[in-house]
């Protein structure tokens, strides 16, 4: 282990550091001998030209304060003294690292030559959990005092002190888990093996008390823990509880909404009378407590589950986290909770024990292994949505999560399988927490394990008809079918085929030469099917070929396409189905003779990838050979994507008879839970969608207790142009210019919600060439990071704005002053000629109805108020909501929109005078 580490931090005008171009503003140093500070260096430096109007801004640092500084020439001598004989240690190490050498160089020094350590890898391996890697999210994790964020003798500090951290953390792993790191740390970007195999060397030497970890097969996993449930007398019934708790309030302090009880009773009187009960229950209802509480005391009542189901994993994980805790807190009883996700969210130890072994360089899969071998010292569920993986590590998990095959007397790791414990908690649990696809999944599904239990809660029950189309569907991924055959191999690289091979011994066999032809047979004809489709899906769409990067969809039926185009390719489909009929032959015949070494994981991988090709042919078959009677085809693909990146989807048009046989019909109760579920104050489009027409449910609206009226104002300005009287750009510009103006006023803290992914491209890149905005944080979907990350980074700056498509007009919560104004930019119609939209309107149509009035309309009005539900989170919350769409107020159906919100002032003037108004309070 390096006895002396100097943890640096600098401040510079730039990211350019070659040449001098951008230039050192202030440099500190921590000199860390023996686990403590000795020595804190920090010096403004000059750094001979002005410092950008952003970076002062950013770090306080300011031509004034460095004005009668040294420059860095005459510090020069100091830095280079501390550095000798020393571990050279920073947030993010190589850009400190190489600006430093420069600067040096620059100075006329010699190159420092030192090793190095990052402590944003350190922390990436060591805190596989943590959502971010950042120094001032780090530095809240723990608790460290970090005074001047973005100043180099706070952040230099605030770095040793986690490193200081990381380091203790790292001497406490176990043995076996030190041993896989160092194994893995040629491939870190820095020099982290001196540590570990110093740490190695110290617990091989030393009489080390008992782990107390679980060791098996040379991994270190977290010890389970048991936990009997406690004895305790029946509960008190659930009338009188609540009774006593609003009469009495509660020891802890909490205090219920008159909303909440109301739907608290409708819920556990909908389970005890056995109905199928509708509630939509508006923000800062506490619908969440709402349905936990009676369900819990149902379950407990009538000894069997109850089922909690949502269509989002952060819900899930809201629910698990957040609300589970303060049931235990508040329930005069105790009870059991499980999770049940879908295999795949859970790790396979034999996979995962086997990639260990395999030599690979991919740094993303490296660091992948290193998180995920802490993180096994630290998971009681094994459950991926606990991890912060790298981008390629998802392409790892893949490979290492559980499938049909992980389990088995072949497998060692049966007796720790996450899966199989997650299914196990599910059988003595009263609350299980899941969600919409698995449960629809499994409802299809009778020897399945969830559905048996008859009482459930939808929660985001207006996700239902979609999660359910999907489910009911299939699609044809050629990326997929693409890493089918990369993962299969081609004999010439460590791939399965070539594995297999190996372990079968008979590498003379000239079946495998047979294979090899024909694996190459089926890649030409795949990738020629492929191109084939996508000359189709832009001969379909040529006035949809725009420069970005955007999916187009083509609906087709097979019975009435024609043409020399759709020819070849039901020729090039027909013939590629039929070599992969004789590659599934070829390929059965291996997997009888693996069948004796199936304590092998790569033949078990070798199985399922078989199992997957006769799956693939099967759905490339019926949706572009045979006829299709009962649902809606269509094809996707990337403008500026690859052959690969088409996928062919079909799904049902109708859900609403499935849902009712298959789902709604076989349970005991449901209780359907949402903030958007009525149309025009009524819960007529829900259950006609959902085909609960039959079953007469019962069904509850419950306001929001907020006082809107007073804590928003919507604002229409009157002079922008109709986008179906101007070009799209025309329109774009026009947007661009009232956001920009909008934002001024505001100073940020906006969110502009878009129907179109295109058109907010458009509209950002628009903004960002104008320079108006420079000032502020412009974060985009599809264009910055990851939606998590970005409503992250929009609640950090003072001055921000979020563009979002899609998943951002729901599940975000922004509460406070982070976001006051939300745009609308258009009212959220679903396009009308996507394929599910128009098949459904097509169907409507042909038996009388009006498509827009019975399909479109509703929609939008449900998602329209997914979007305004964005703004006012808490009692305390005030904000502004633009709408930039004028059909609000001059077309027949925008009052309806209106009407579907709490009633607020609207104005509805030029943009300027709305501007006045909201400057004047």
């Amino acid at each position: 282990m390096y006895n002396r580490y100097v943890v640096v931090d600098l401040e510079t005008t730039g990211n350019i550091y070659k040449g001098g171009i951008d230039k050192i503003t202030q440099v500190a140093a921590v000199v860390i001998e023996n686990g403590e500070v000795i020595e804190i260096f920090s010096t403004f430096v000059n750094p001979g030209k002005p410092i950008p109007p952003f970076i002062a801004e950013l770090t306080g640092i300011n031509d004034d304060l460095v004005q009668h500084a040294p420059s860095f020439q005459d510090v020069a001598p100091m830095i280079a003294e501390l550095l000798e004989n020393s571990c050279f240690v920073a947030h993010n190490v190589h850009f400190d690292w190489r600006f430093l050498q420069e600067e040096l160089k620059l100075s006329g020094f010699p190159s420092v030559v030192c090793p190095s350590i990052d402590t944003v890898e350190l922390a990436r391996i060591l805190l596989p959990t943590a959502e971010s890697h950042k120094l001032g999210d780090l530095a809240k994790l723990f608790a460290l005092e970090h005074e001047n964020p973005h100043r180099a003798d706070s952040d230099a500090m605030v770095t040793a002190e986690l490193f200081l951290l990381l380091c203790n953390k790292l001497a406490a792993l176990p043995l076996v888990t030190l041993q896989s790191l160092y194994n893995l740390s040629r491939s870190f970007k820095s020099d982290i093996s001196e540590l570990l195999s110093a740490l190695i060397l110290d617990k091989l030497v030393s009489s080390s008390p008992k782990e107390e970890y679980d060791i098996y097969r040379n991994l270190a996993l977290r010890k389970r823990s048991y936990e009997a449930p406690a004895e305790e007398a029946s509960p008190i019934e659930f009338s009188a509880w609540k009774t006593l708790m609003q009469q009495n309030g509660h020891p802890n302090g909490f205090e219920y909404r008159a909303g909440q009880i109301q739907m608290a009773e409708e819920v556990y009187d909908a389970f005890s009378s056995a109905r199928i009960s509708l509630i939509e229950a508006g923000t800062g209802t506490g619908k969440t407590l709402a349905y936990l509480i009676p369900s819990l005391f149902h379950a407990r009542k009538a000894e069997q589950p109850v089922v909690i189901s949502t269509q989002t994993v952060q819900l899930q994980q809201q629910i698990v986290e957040k609300e589970i805790p303060v049931l235990r807190k508040l329930l005069p009883f105790s009870f059991q909770t499980a999770v049940m996700k879908g295999r795949k969210h859970y790790i396979c130890l034999q996979k995962f024990e086997h990639v260990l072994e395999e030599q690979d360089e991919n740094y993303d899969t490296v660091l992948t292994k290193a998180k995920i071998l802490v993180w096994l010292l630290e998971t009681e569920t094994g459950d991926v949505d606990e991890l912060n993986l790298p981008t390629g590590g998802k392409l790892l998990w893949e490979r290492i999560c559980s499938g049909g095959n992980s389990t088995g007397t072949s497998n060692p790791w049966n007796s720790r399988c996450f899966y199989q414990q997650a299914k196990h908690r599910v059988l003595f649990a009263d609350l299980i927490v899941t969600n919409h696809a698995l449960l629809l999944q499994d409802a299809t599904n009778e020897d399945s394990l969830l559905s048996s239990y008859g009482y459930v809660v939808l929660d985001e029950a207006h996700h239902i008809e979609e999660a359910a189309s999907h489910m009911l569907g299939e699609q044809f991924s050629c990326m997929q079918f693409q890493l089918w055959l990369s993962r299969m191999g081609t004999l010439e690289t460590n791939d399965v085929l070539s594995n297999i091979r190996d372990i079968l011994g008979d590498t003379l066999d000239p079946a495998w030469k047979k294979i090899h032809h024909v694996l190459k047979e089926v890649k030409w004809e795949s990738d020629e099917l492929f191109r084939l489709l996508r000359s189709f899906i832009f001969e379909k769409n040529k006035s949809k070929q725009a420069d970005s990067n955007v999916r187009v969809l083509y609906r087709y039926e097979r019975k009435t396409e024609k043409g020399k185009l759709w020819n070849a390719i039901t020729e090039g489909a027909d013939r590629l189905i039929h070599i992969l009929e004789e590659m599934d032959v070829l390929l059965q015949g291996q997997v009888q003779k693996s069948e004796r070494f199936a304590e092998y994981v790569i033949v078990q991988q070798f199985i399922t990838l078989v199992d997957s090709l006769d799956e693939m042919r099967q759905t490339l078959l019926h949706l572009l050979l045979q006829e299709q009677q009962d649902g809606v085809t269509w094809f996707e693909a990337e403008t500026k994507g690859s052959i690969h990146s088409t996928i062919i989807y079909k799904q049902p048009i109708d859900v609403s008879d499935l849902l009712a046989d298959r789902f709604f019909a076989k349970k005991k109760s449901i209780v359907l839970t949402s903030a958007t579920l009525t149309v025009n104050q009524t819960f007529d489009y829900i259950i006609r969608a959902l085909g609960l027409s039959d079953f007469c449910p019962s069904v509850m609206a419950l306001s929001s207790p907020f006082q809107y009226d007073q804590q928003v104002r919507m604002m229409v300005p009157t002079d922008l142009p109709s986008i179906k009287q101007v070009p799209q750009d025309e329109y774009v510009e026009a947007i661009a210019r009232h956001i920009i103006k909008i934002a001024k006023v505001t100073n940020g803290r906006m969110l502009v919600l878009f129907t179109s992914y295109e058109m907010l491209r458009q509209t950002h890149a628009a903004i960002k060439e104008t320079g108006a905005l420079e000032e502020f944080a412009l974060l985009a979907q599809g264009v910055s990071s990851s939606r998590m990350r970005m409503t992250k980074q929009f609640q950090q700056f003072e001055k921000s704005i979020l563009f979002g498509t899609s998943s951002f007009w729901e599940g975000i919560d922004i509460p406070g002053e982070s976001l006051s104004c939300l745009v609308m930019v258009r009212l959220p119609f679903v396009p009308p000629d996507h394929p599910i939209m128009a098949a459904k309107g097509e169907k409507i149509e042909r038996g009388g109805g009006n498509a827009f009035i019975e399909l479109a309309l509703p929609q939008a009005i449900l998602r329209f108020k997914q979007g305004f539900g964005r703004l006012i989170r808490t009692e305390s919350d005030t904000g502004t909501f633009f709408v930039l769409d004028r059909r609000i107020t001059t077309t027949f159906y925008g009052k309806r929109f209106i009407a579907s919100i709490p009633a607020i002032p609207l104005y509805e003037q030029p943009l300027q005078n709305l501007l006045e108004l909201m400057e004047n309070g």
